[in-house]
């Protein structure tokens, strides 16, 4: 996988609707499904984390975060990410097989072996309560691999992992159940 440093408004265009992806803070990884796009001038994007997560902890210390798109075929390693918590794993770089990569503004890692990795410095916290503590970070470097089209990307939407116009799978490994008949 070759990667260039791109120009920021280009990482902002190659991320995919609804993507899933994977937030590094420090020497940690989360999986969300909370993130959006959020202005082209600046850039910036948004996350959501429940307070309750140790990634919340590490971002308000930190002020900062990665942001890594994992491909189509990498639903295991969204899977390994987000059912370990960081507050009980040394290493979940390693857990999950992944490699850190150094980051060039930020000093959080980021994650070799996905192909788009943006870098965001936290220049504002959403005060709305809710489930989710919102935070906007721009956009301070991308990181991009040359081979990479977002509809590569690694979707999830209500329940399913998915490929742009292509379910993949359910992200629980079983279908989930219909409220009207339970």
């Amino acid at each position: 996988m070759k990667k260039s440093e791109t120009d920021l408004s280009k990482g902002i265009r190659a991320l995919p609707s609804f993507p899933v992806v994977l937030v590094t803070v420090g020497r940690n990884i989360m999986t969300a499904g909370a993130f959006h796009f959020y202005s082209f001038a600046p850039p910036s994007v948004m996350i959501g984390i429940v307070p309750k997560r140790y990634t919340y902890e590490l971002i308000n210390e930190y002020n900062e975060f990665g942001i890594n798109i994992p491909k189509a075929d990498q639903t295991e390693l969204v899977r390994v990410c987000g059912s370990l918590s960081g507050r009980e794993v040394a290493d979940k770089y390693e857990e999950a097989g992944v490699t850190p990569m150094r980051s060039s503004v930020i000093r959080s890692y980021l994650i070799e072996e996905c192909p788009l990795n943006i870098e965001c410095e936290v220049v504002h916290r959403v005060d709305f309560p809710g489930t989710h503590q919102w935070y906007v970070g721009a956009i301070r470097a991308v990181h991009i691999d040359e081979d990479f089209e977002r509809d590569q990307a690694l979707m999830f939407w209500s329940g399913e992992y998915r490929r742009v116009g292509e379910f993949l799978e359910y992200a629980l490994k079983r279908p989930p159940t219909d409220a009207s008949t339970t």
